[in-house]
């Protein structure tokens, strides 16, 4: 095949992939107060971006009438070598199907989809004890490509066994493919109905939230992942494309 031939079929490929992602629905609209870089989060590793983050922000105020500042955040990235995650800006990120031990040079042991997302929770003015008994935070995971099927991370109680309470910030970066997602922790992760299919395109939303004693909502960030099935040498011109294109659209829209 003529390397003309090759490109026009990659070109007519990314195409019709542009057009299945525009037609998808968007299930859980993102949520954040901010969204862009977050310097202070790693994300429980090294070289993971967080230049893309969905960061929300909030006070309250603990029994000793001390005022503690909280920021949540999360993202979406590659995992290890895998082809670089797009976003559109505004809380939607596109990511490839697909699963492998990392992309080149297999860098892991785990098989996981070719994305991760990451979350983070920081506090200032104090630490996870003092707050223990007002604020809990979970992480809300869906699986389900084409409707709203989450799984519940209680955040709080892991904190809590991994005596964490003295310290001041709880984040990780996880894969939707590792099975205790799937299968759940008793006392700290409930499962989704169903199980996580990483070849599956379609839109996976996430949501870390933060409740105070009476269960009511005090602080919300939220994400959504677009996975596309793109051969991966296509897929950074690809989320150029999808990116751009969502953004457009946002500023069509009315009062925006």
């Amino acid at each position: 095949m003529s390397s003309e031939m090759h490109f026009g079929r990659r070109l007519s490929i990314v195409a019709a992939v542009i057009l299945w992602a525009m037609a998808t629905p968007v299930l859980a609209a993102p949520v954040f107060d901010s969204f862009g870089p977050l310097p202070q989060a790693t994300f429980g590793g090294s070289g993971i971006p967080n230049d893309a983050v969905a960061i929300s922000s909030f006070e309250i105020t603990t029994p000793s009438q001390s005022t503690v500042s909280v920021t949540l955040g999360l993202t979406a990235t590659e995992r290890f070598a895998n082809p670089p995650v797009g976003n559109d800006g505004a809380g939607t990120f596109f990511a490839g199907t697909g699963a492998n031990f990392g992309g080149p040079g297999d860098p892991s042991s785990l098989l996981g989809a070719k994305w991760n997302f990451g979350y983070f929770i920081g506090l200032t003015g104090g630490t996870f004890a003092d707050i223990a008994d007002i604020l809990a935070f979970d992480l809300r995971y869906d699986t389900s490509p084409d409707g709203l099927d989450f799984g519940v991370w209680d955040l709080s109680a892991s904190i809590a066994a991994l005596g964490l309470g003295s310290g001041s910030v709880f984040e990780d970066s996880q894969n939707l493919l590792f099975s205790f997602l799937n299968t759940g922790v008793p006392g700290f992760i409930t499962p989704p109905a169903s199980a996580f299919d990483a070849g599956a395109a379609g839109t996976y939303s996430f949501e870390l939230l933060a409740t105070d004693a009476n269960g009511n909502r005090v602080g919300l960030s939220a994400i959504d992942v677009r996975t596309v099935p793109e051969p991966a040498s296509a897929l950074p011109m690809l989320f150029g494309i999808l990116s751009l294109a969502a953004l457009r659209r946002r500023r069509k829209r009315p009062g925006l």
